[in-house]
């Protein structure tokens, strides 16, 4: 993905009006990963695009350019689809209740699913976790991914490859 000029980011952190740049190049990119990993939904995925030019906003000052700045938005507006479908899933699993059982049978598949996830993250670092979803969950191509990471494609191929293999062994056992 390319890059706003530093420039462009500068201005965006002392005058909010040149926030509307900023907002306006990565617009696209957030709605591409909003869409994807809310799985489609139109509302959540609106809902998730404001609510990641909210914090992008109100934590400008404390990007350090340290990473690419596509890098930082794209956890901001993970992180907020994550809440979203949380949420979402709360929502669903309330709806499907079953008053006669106490619990439905699709609420405890859902809590044991969520559980073996959880098992299998708690064991990968924050950018294996990131390089994972970003291929799984969003879909996003290894070129897509280079470009957030600024690491080699190749080197991202065998190091995803590694984390799945990693998974199945612990995961088996």
């Amino acid at each position: 993905m390319n890059e706003i000029d530093d420039l462009s980011i500068a201005h965006a952190k002392k005058d909010h009006r040149a926030f509307k740049r900023v907002y306006d190049f990565y617009a696209p990119y957030v709605w591409k990963i909003a869409y994807r990993t809310l799985h489609g939904n139109h509302e959540a995925a609106q809902e998730a695009m404001q609510e990641t030019f909210i914090r992008v906003h109100n934590s400008l000052s404390k990007f350090s350019g340290q990473s690419a700045f596509s890098t930082w938005i794209y956890r901001i507006v993970f992180n907020v689809c994550l809440t979203l479908r949380t949420k979402q899933k709360k929502a669903s699993m309330n709806e499907e209740y079953n008053d006669t059982i106490g619990i439905a049978k699709s609420q405890t598949d859902a809590v044991d699913a969520k559980e073996d996830v959880e098992r299998i993250l708690a064991g990968l670092n924050k950018e294996e976790r990131f390089l994972l979803a970003g291929r799984e969950l969003l879909d996003l191509s290894y070129a897509e991914l280079s470009n957030i990471t600024q690491k080699n494609e190749g080197t991202l191929r065998t190091q995803l490859s590694r984390i799945k293999e990693e998974i199945r062994r612990n995961f088996k056992g």
